[in-house]
């Protein structure tokens, strides 16, 4: 069955092998039991070491209701985030780091608008969740409190998407989006899906996953997914089932081919193709299926693949028969074109972008194999402005002082800016700001550098203004200095005689360094009496009034 899959479907960057190891619950029962106490305590133990991380590394954390985010441009935060109330919506933010949804959002839905985290996406609290554009490289629900749904909007791509509680997947971007990438159900609980999804693994014992509508391209059942109920709803296309465990497939979805590891699964309407590893057979329709009851195409996995613009690759092809006609063709033969020649398939690079590669070989009288893998076109880099550092600088008050850019390319247009115009003001010309003190204080100056068709370039330095020196005190004038014993009748003092050389001694106040001032008598002198031991010249203070 070929599907039209969406230009920008993107390139999951693990290519899941076959796995060639599988048992059944009912064939070890024991064993199983013990696999599924194990994976619950991992996960227990996983969950409060995430608790833990987000408590200790949050960057911000947004605890009441409300719109947060610029209305234009991107507001970019630098480590862990968390949104810890209901009625949070949040836009136009990239979170170098993960985003914890906490409990305390209880069942209330929450919005992420064109927001991208590099990190995990934790969804420990909130009924719905609406991803409109942006991206998250990690999506993990872990909710056990309420089923969670989580929705794609617009340009939304979630790269992959671990499920360790009831949920609900629900891809509402056009097909020319990815919407979801790699699904891992990690659960007992229900996981229900509706839309494209490029592959999805099914990892716990008695796992539930209900396909409701759309597209999935590869479907893993791994080997502890024993017990696990895949439903598939009437218009549902699943091109790769991976049968490594017995599990039971349900609904009138269609399968393209089913890949036979483990004895005991069941299908309840038959796979366009199948394959069987040695003596294994399947449940189809109350029928037994094994390889000699119909004779399918094999066609061996083919990995995605990953070019350059202009660049080109080569698949061999493992074909069984080998006389079967093969076939190829390319979601977007602008991106990338291919073409099968004597049992190998040649992959061409035209412009940057993804194109799903889809590979048929066909033989009358046998079901026909389908393999399909990703080409990533890269982006050319863009060439970058180069802006030298440059150094911090001092000012005075009301002065200025320069500093020299240089920028490659040269001709790059070359923009500066404030902090604080208040402390400090900056201005270009050609190549030399000008910095202008306003007031004491430390601002900082951003220069930044931009030319079209290459990436922009930023500088800062400080800008220190100091404050203007105070005056210098008035000077001491001369005096002469005196001391006499004669008539002083009271002990251990003696009388001071300060005689200043000054033309107007009555603007002058002359005290001692205890605090004694001496009163003028006469024209320039100045006398009182003061204990002995500061009766000295040098402990005269002599100031202006």
């Amino acid at each position: 069955m070929h599907v039209k899959r969406y230009l920008g479907i993107i390139m999951l960057t693990l290519c899941l092998l076959l796995v060639c190891v599988f048992f059944t619950s009912s064939a070890f029962p024991g064993s199983v039991r013990a696999e599924n106490e194990k994976l619950t305590a991992q996960n227990v133990n996983q969950a409060a070491a995430d608790e833990e991380a987000q408590a200790e590394n949050l960057a911000v954390s947004w605890d009441t209701a409300g719109t947060y985010g610029p209305t234009e441009g991107l507001y970019s935060i630098k480590g862990n985030a968390a949104i810890a109330a209901a009625g949070v919506e949040l836009q136009n933010t990239v979170i170098d780091g993960n985003l914890y949804v906490q409990p305390q959002v209880g069942n209330a839905p929450l919005a992420l608008i064109n927001v991208i985290v590099t990190g995990t996406l934790y969804l420990h609290g909130g009924g719905s969740i609406t991803i409109r554009d942006g991206q998250i490289n990690h999506l993990e629900i872990a909710n056990p409190a309420n089923a969670t749904t989580v929705f794609t909007e617009g340009g939304a791509a979630v790269w992959s998407v671990r499920v360790k509680s009831e949920g609900q997947l629900v891809e509402k971007s056009s097909e020319d989006y990815l919407g979801f990438g790699h699904v891992y159900s990690s659960t007992q609980d229900t996981l229900t899906l509706s839309g494209h999804f490029p592959t999805v693994t099914v990892e716990n014992l008695k796992g539930a996953v209900n396909v409701l509508s759309g597209y999935i391209g590869k479907v893993y059942m791994e080997s502890k997914a024993a017990g696990s109920v895949l439903t598939l709803g009437e218009h549902v296309h699943v091109d790769v089932l991976d049968l490594v465990s017995a599990v039971i497939v349900k609904g009138k979805g269609t399968i393209g081919l089913a890949v036979v590891l483990a004895d005991g699964s069941e299908l309840e309407t038959d796979a366009a193709a199948y394959e069987f590893a040695e003596g294994k057979s399947i449940l189809v329709g109350g029928a037994i299926v094994d390889a000699t009851g119909k004779q399918a195409v094999s066609l061996g996995p083919l990995d995605d693949v990953v070019l350059n613009p202009g660049s080109s690759t080569v698949k061999q092809l493992t074909v069984t028969p080998q006389d079967a006609v093969v076939t190829v063709k390319s979601s977007n033969t602008d991106v990338a074109t291919a073409e099968v020649a004597g049992g190998a398939l040649t992959i061409r690079s035209l412009a940057a972008g993804r194109a799903t590669i889809t590979v048929t070989a066909e033989k009358a009288g046998h079901i026909a194999a389908q393999q399909s893998f990703t080409v990533t076109v890269n982006t050319p880099e863009m060439p970058k402005v180069v802006l030298h550092a440059i150094d911090n600088l001092t000012l005075e008050k009301g002065k200025s002082g320069t500093r020299q850019v240089v920028a490659k390319p040269s001709d790059a247009e070359i923009t500066v800016s404030s902090s604080n115009t208040e402390i400090a003001v900056a201005e270009i010309k050609g190549t030399t700001i000008t910095v202008t003190g306003k007031a004491a204080g430390t601002t900082k100056i951003t220069v930044i550098a931009k030319k079209s068709g290459h990436t922009s370039a930023r500088a800062t330095f400080s800008v220190t203004v100091k404050a203007p020196a105070p005056p210098p005190p008035p000077p001491t004038p001369d005096f002469d200095f005196t001391t006499a014993e004669d008539g002083i009748v009271e002990p251990g003092k003696v009388l001071v005689v300060v005689t200043l050389k000054v033309n107007d001694p009555e603007n002058y106040i002359v005290k001692m360094s205890d605090g004694t001032e001496l009163v003028r008598r006469f024209d320039n002198v100045f006398s009182a009496t003061v204990n002995k031991e500061i009766a000295k010249k040098s402990n005269v203070r002599i100031s202006k009034k």
